[in-house]
């Protein structure tokens, strides 16, 4: 149900990122997304119920719908020479990410009990 909730919420709200970056640029829309992202990414990490952390993880959702803006953005930075290299990174680095992200969040859980 967790999971669902967020692919739920960004699969309806990726147009309107979209129509958004069309109309005020890429780059503010990307920026909002990322701190959108951070600011839920804490919030689920203090979430003391279910329900909390179902509601942030939609609002989690609803920040990464602007997936489809960074895409559009490097289609628009790229030439011919390099957008299939530009488009293979995409999924490369959002990969390597999660399993750094994990790695970090694994050295700090319980830190309380893990550093003096």
């Amino acid at each position: 149900m967790m999971f669902m909730s967020f692919s739920i919420s960004q699969a309806m709200t990726v147009m309107y990122w979209g129509r958004l970056s069309d109309r005020i640029g890429r780059r503010p829309v990307l920026i909002a997304g990322l701190i959108g992202t951070l600011a839920v990414s804490i919030l689920f990490g203090v979430c003391k119920s279910f329900t909390m952390a179902l509601l942030v993880r939609l609002a989690a959702g609803v920040f990464a719908g602007n997936a489809a803006v960074m895409k559009s953005a490097m289609a628009e930075i790229a030439d011919d020479t390099n957008r299939s290299r530009m488009m293979a990174l995409l999924p490369l680095t959002w990969n390597v990410g999660s399993m750094l992200g994990s790695g970090v969040g694994g050295i700090f859980s319980n830190p309380a009990q893990q550093l003096p």
